[in-house]
Formats: structure tokens, sequence, C-alpha cells
């Protein structure tokens, strides 16, 4: 296509004397993008948590609830926990991509691996995890911006 990068991103061509200019601008747009979005993610995160806890929690009043055969009642509190499970699941993903996270020591911002978002000890949106930069393990706070 004969055109660069910056080019394709902005839609248009840009002259030389502003392609800087515009690069930068361009850069601006898309961090302010990622952060508007991880917004969206940490809010969807809060909805996703609620209602798989509320669909684990409807067959669990159901079976309490209505006469039936305890197997009937655990098979009904079984598949309640499967949705539950998954949106936890999926809940934890959204905890790990979107944002970044804090060391205390050296202020390093990082997104995690899952595994040591879901072994960390948290307190909300706080972790106890080990800093890859310092090695040093501390209460990390969720961040959105990586500086």
């Amino acid at each position: 296509l004969k055109i660069s990068v910056n080019d394709l991103l902005s839609g248009e061509v840009v002259m030389v004397e502003n392609y800087n200019k515009e690069m930068e601008n361009k850069l601006l747009e898309l961090v302010k993008e990622k952060e508007a979005n991880d917004r969206r993610l940490l809010s969807l995160e809060w909805v996703v948590g609620i209602l798989s806890v509320v669909v684990l929690l409807i067959p669990i009043f159901i079976g309490s609830l209505l006469p039936m055969e305890d197997w009937q009642r655990i098979v009904l509190v079984f598949l309640g926990f499967i949705p539950c499970f998954i949106g936890l699941c999926y809940a934890m993903k959204i905890e790990q991509v979107a944002g970044y996270y804090e060391c205390q020591h050296c202020k390093h911002r990082y997104v995690p691996t899952l595994k040591s978002v879901c072994l960390s000890q948290h307190i909300g949106r706080t972790r106890y995890m080990k800093c890859p930069k310092c090695n040093k393990k501390s209460w990390q706070k969720k961040v959105i911006s990586k500086e």
C-alpha cells in the first residue's frame, strides 16, 4: 500500500512535517482508549461475579423450598455450581488483564500471570504478590494506567 503505520491508524496520509505530532496524538488516544476499556472491564467483573453467585443461590433456594428427593437436590445444587464456577473464572481473567498492579517497593507496574492472581491473597483489588522486577512480596494495588 506504500503507507506508514501512522497513516493507517489515522486513516489519512500524514505530511512529513506533522508526522511525529500525529503519531504521538494517536498513541495518546490509544492509551486513553485502553484505560477506558479497562474501567469498563473492571465494572463488568463485578456484574459477572454477582450474577455468578446469584446463579448459584437460585438452585440452593429452590432445592431447600420445594419437596424433592435428596439426590435431586444434590444434582440441582451441582448444576448451580457449574455456571457459577465458569463465571468466577471469567471474572478472575478480567481481574488479571484489565489494568496493572503496582509494587509498593519499586513502583513497577505490570500485568501478573493468571496463576499468581488466582493463588494470591487479596482484599478487594489489592493482592499480595511477588513483583517480577524486584522479586519482593507486597500488597499490590490495581491501577488503571501504566504510568
